[in-house]
């Protein structure tokens, strides 16, 4: 039931609440910004990651009939037209096998071959959007591979649980018992339950000319969490399901016809966040339509509504983070959490630190540089000291800049210069450790002997300042 309080209540809250509010719980809020649908994922206080969202469908993740438009050699790719007259960019090394549909596979690639490719980068900074011949589908607990056979797991994954899958899995054949190593039975009719089989062929569907591509598995770090063997084969069987449906939809369909529709932005950023550390988060919107999308997506009844404060929370499904309402007239979320601050200060080149250093983030066409200054740090201890704790504490910041700000390709971190070996050991090894947090992957390259650490992360969406400028 709805109930009407006074809105006084974030008004009225004591610094120390406040506080609270914004620091015990990891939290992602999606809310608005200068017009723009935002979510920020918040731990212990700091904004670690944002991102600008649409509510309607994007593009990565679309799944398309290309024709190859022309090829380039030169560059081991070739361009292929997903839509009339939309050309974009597909490396060779991501179609060594496509499932050609004009004609039989012998292994090349020619000028209007036709199959199905996957969209894996947007269009940005003038350059065309991406496309794989490998295409995958993907659910909370397994992800299916066009391009090979083999079944991979989680590297979360326990060896107890992972001997745990392997077993179910042979047991109802759906790895190839012929191979030594675990391979996906490559057959519609281990991959269909008998429910599933049985509905398509009564449907119509001639199963037997579908000749499935080479497909593997891969069993993601949630199915640790499921001990019902019944339950993980349902989840597996559903996104089987979906995959066959996909490519016998191919079959009959005409060049340039979509063949599944992307998720929206905000069915993507629910994705990444939603079991990102799933016991500490909790999401909190001040949107009603995302909060009933949300709730509807995980099971929960939407809960009533108490103005000036969250509402929400109570059971919720296992592995499920909380989702919570929040409605104030006088207050709003992004300013309970001054979220426009936040967003100005990761987009500024300088950032400040704790003990006085900073960091100057200049991102440049080729690369990204960003250089370590001791700034207004003042200590009496030796020199070694002082510079191996600023370099720890801007080896924390670094990490925490690349996420907020999706950062990618080439970056090189300029610290301040150490002279013992052992230091420079350390601050390589923490460097790893704080950047294996990220949920894009994120490589410590080494350190040249101009003392520049070299880093490279993996190019996925556009960077921040990029989606606030649009």
């Amino acid at each position: 039931m709805s109930r009407n309080i006074a809105p006084k209540s974030s008004l009225s809250l004591t610094e120390e609440e406040t506080e609270a509010r914004r620091s015990d719980k990891d939290r992602l809020l999606l809310t608005s910004c200068q017009g723009k649908n935002c979510a920020l994922l918040i731990q212990n206080g700091q904004l670690m990651e944002a991102s600008f969202f649409s509510k309607d469908p994007g593009r990565i993740g679309a799944v398309y009939i290309c024709r190859v438009k022309n090829l380039a050699k030169n560059i081991d790719a070739c361009f292929v037209e997903i839509r009339k007259g939309e050309i974009c960019f597909l490396p060779l090394k991501n179609a060594v096998s496509p499932w050609l549909l004009n004609r039989n596979c012998d292994g090349r690639i020619l000028e209007g071959d036709e199959f199905p490719v996957q969209v894996v980068r947007d269009a940005q900074k003038g350059k065309r959007a991406s496309v794989t011949a490998n295409l995958s589908l993907a659910n909370e607990y397994f992800v299916l591979t066009m391009g090979e056979t083999r079944a991979g797991y989680s590297s979360k994954l326990s060896g107890e649980r992972k001997r745990a899958i392997r077993k179910i899995f042979r047991e109802k054949a759906l790895f190839d018992l012929k191979e030594s190593k675990d391979c996906l039975a490559q057959s519609y009719d281990a991959l269909l339950s008998e429910t599933d089989r049985r509905n398509r062929l009564a449907e119509g569907m001639r199963l037997d000319i579908l000749k499935l591509p080479a497909t593997g598995l891969i069993v993601r770090t949630r199915a640790e969490e499921t001990e019902s063997a019944e339950e993980l084969l349902q989840h597996f069987y559903t996104l089987s399901a979906q995959y066959i449906d996909l490519l016998y939809s191919a079959l009959h369909r005409s060049c340039f016809s979509c063949l599944k529709e992307a998720d929206t932005d905000l069915d993507t950023v629910f994705s990444h966040f939603s079991f990102h550390e799933v016991q500490n988060l909790e999401i909190i919107t001040d949107q009603r339509d995302i909060y009933e999308r949300l709730t509807k997506k995980t099971g929960r009844e939407t809960a009533s509504c108490t103005e000036g404060t969250f509402f929400g929370g109570g059971d919720h499904p296992a592995g499920c983070p909380e989702i919570r309402f929040y409605q104030d007239n006088m207050l709003s979320l992004s300013g309970l959490y001054s979220v426009e601050k936040k967003l100005r200060d990761a987009l500024e080149s300088r950032v400040w630190m704790r003990s006085g250093a900073y960091l100057v983030i200049e991102p440049t066409e080729a690369l990204t540089v960003i250089d370590v200054n001791s700034g207004k740090y003042e200590s009496e201890k030796d020199a070694n000291d002082t510079y191996l704790k600023i370099n720890l504490e801007a080896a924390e910041e670094v990490a925490r800049q690349l996420r907020l700000r999706n950062l990618s390709g080439i970056i090189i971190v300029d610290f301040i210069n150490m002279q013992l070996p052992g230091d420079q050991k350390e601050l390589l090894q923490y460097l790893k450790k704080v950047v294996s947090k990220d949920r894009i992957p994120t490589n410590v390259v080494d350190m040249t002997a101009l003392g520049l650490v070299e880093i490279t992360r993996k190019k996925i969406n556009r960077p921040l300042l990029e989606q606030f400028r649009e």
